[in-house]
């Protein structure tokens, strides 16, 4: 199955992941950081079953001032869904039912990390679990605690899957402590030779070389032609062929 995950950016590069998804015709999209507002825009006009969840609203920024306090999630879109679930491996989602104002009153309040799953049937009936997720930013790639807790508490859950492939911006370079703890337990797919999954001339900030968007498998799965592709958000699309081994 044709997979795509991709940090969007918001809503700063629609035309661009809209025109790049409809030519590529993947079966499962994983996107993080679409705007709760335009969840049935791009359901509509890629014309596939989907599921979508709000991890936070979006805080004071000069940059994205036209979309203050709306509020972003992660989404999974696929041609053939069977079952699907949503979990918050952190926090809750009655956090995010609080208004804007509460939920910024609070630091506890903002700390929500939602992993969401579908179970998806190929042309042979075959079905392939699927999961995004996206944590938490950090100053220069670091890890700090809460991102380490993040990591660790989403192993703990999402092992309750069993089979799956796990798709996310993990906003951890990859090499340092959050990424390589999650690398212990699941096959890293991104291949060597890419340095950074930071688009370099799209990102509001040049010359990152940063790998921090992940393609993560469990044994059942393999992940062949793994490519990123740049020019469609501020983050590589990171593209798949997923098989069962």
């Amino acid at each position: 199955m044709k997979l795509i995950s991709l940090n969007i950016e918001l809503n700063k590069h629609y035309d661009t992941v809209l025109d790049f998804l409809k030519r590529e015709t993947p079966d499962v999209i994983c996107l993080q950081e679409l705007l709760e507002d335009d969840f049935s825009r791009f359901k509509k006009e890629l014309n596939m079953e989907a599921i979508f969840k709000v991890f936070s609203y979006f805080k004071n920024d000069p940059y994205y001032q036209d979309i203050e306090g709306k509020r972003q999630g992660v989404a999974i879109f696929a041609k053939n869904i069977v079952v699907s679930g949503a979990l918050f491996y952190v926090g809750n989602e009655e956090n995010l039912l609080k208004s804007k104002e509460e939920y910024l009153s609070n630091e506890e309040f903002k700390k929500n990390r939602v992993l969401l799953w579908v179970d998806v049937k190929d042309k042979e009936g075959e079905i392939y679990r699927f999961s995004n997720t996206h944590f938490p930013v950090t100053k220069k790639g670091e890890s700090s605690l809460y991102q380490l807790e993040v990591a660790d508490k989403l192993l703990e859950k999402i092992m309750g899957l069993e089979e799956f492939v796990l798709c996310g911006d993990t906003n951890a370079p990859r090499g340092n402590e959050t990424f390589s703890r999650l690398a212990k337990k699941l096959k890293d797919n991104i291949p060597l030779v890419y340095k950074t999954s930071i688009d370099q001339n799209l990102h509001k900030v040049k010359g990152i070389q940063f790998m921090v968007d992940a393609l993560f498998t469990t044994p059942a799965y393999k992940a062949l032609n793994v490519k990123l592709i740049d020019g469609v958000s501020d983050h590589m699309a990171v593209v798949a062929e997923i098989s069962k081994n």
